[in-house]
């Protein structure tokens, strides 16, 4: 499955075999606590003490959902796992994997380990006809990023949040000096239509790895009763708008209005042949809309490929926050 020295079991061992979940669990969970914690997502990794005793537990809720479908590889150097990359396979798709969890410990760091683990994942795909890689990397991440378009990934769409901090009544006055045109509710008999507007605003490259993001636009009955339950007991109101032009539908906004302490949050999809006219007014009518509420944060999503989007929430005072680029291989 690997190269040859993968099978040696004795702790002079050094480099690259299969990960196996009967033994390496905590092994890799210490690589990834470690690579992974400003991102808070071991328990006590703020506690240097306990961090061991946090990684325990995560072994413990991640070992019995451990499918056949996850495999990997571990990077063994000093008798312990130094480096880790994960490999899904994308669920209902045969043909792809997702690869995750490239981490190595800060001490063995820009020793070429990471590529190494890189090169070996890819050549296992190959091995076993497998037709494309694919992986998230945050934005903010450019060495990770140059390693991975070196090995040949390209860049399909980067997904990221925006956050207004402190909503400032110069930002509604920008926003309502643009407000032109009338939106609607949405209603149920728009789900169709809602559908296939998403779907336009999904560039067919990236549609071709991932679904369309129906939400928080498109819900399910399942979605709607979660959704009523969530906004009463958060004290939180959920509002949908459709913008039409020649009866059809050409932009959507979804409005989470927040009574509470958590943020208030927007979403917008414009379909590709209005982009660039109709972005400010949107956003215009999303300010004015959360002004009725206490005042709070304000949380946007964008895509790279919706720059013009992206323009419009920046022009209004909105910091870029996080976000994940996803990237392809074709094997």
């Amino acid at each position: 499955m690997v190269a040859g020295a993968v099978s040696k079991p004795n702790s002079n061992f050094k480099g690259i075999r299969p990960f196996d979940s009967s033994r390496d669990l905590f092994g890799v969970g210490q690589v990834l606590e470690e690579a992974f914690r400003p991102e808070g997502n071991f328990p006590l990794a703020n506690v240097p003490f306990l961090r061991d005793a946090g990684i325990f537990l995560w072994t413990l809720g991640y070992a019995p959902l451990f499918p056949d479908r996850v495999s990997g590889f571990v990077f063994v150097q000093d008798g312990k796992i130094v480096g880790n990359i994960t490999l899904t396979l994308d669920e209902g798709r045969l043909d792809r994997y997702f690869i995750s969890n490239v981490a190595v410990r800060t001490a063995y760091r820009h020793r070429g380990i990471a590529r190494e683990l890189l090169q070996t994942a890819i050549k296992d795909l190959r091995a076993q006809k497998i037709s494309w890689a694919l992986l998230n990397v945050r934005p903010d991440n450019p060495e990770a990023i140059q390693l991975y378009e070196h090995l040949g990934f390209q860049q399909l769409e980067m997904n990221g949040e925006w956050i207004l901090s402190q909503p400032s009544h110069r930002a509604s006055r920008l926003a309502a000096s643009q407000k032109k045109n009338v939106l609607r509710p949405l209603r149920s008999s728009d789900h169709f239509a809602v559908k296939e507007l998403i779907r336009a605003a999904t560039p067919a490259n990236v549609l071709q790895f991932r679904a369309p993001r129906l939400l928080p636009f498109n819900l399910t009955w399942d979605d709607r009763v979660a959704e009523m339950a969530t906004d009463f007991f958060l004290r939180q109101t959920t509002r949908r708008w459709g913008l039409e032009e020649n009866g059809n539908l050409c932009a959507l906004l979804s409005v989470i209005a927040q009574r509470g302490p958590l943020p208030h949050r927007l979403a917008i999809q414009v379909h590709p042949a209005q982009r660039g006219a109709i972005e400010k007014e949107l956003i215009a009518f999303g300010l004015d809309e959360l002004e009725k509420f206490p005042s709070r944060r304000i949380h946007a999503t964008g895509t790279s490929t919706h720059p013009e989007l992206i323009a419009a929430l920046e022009e209004n005072e909105f910091k870029f926050a996080r976000g994940l680029t996803l990237m392809a291989l074709a094997l």
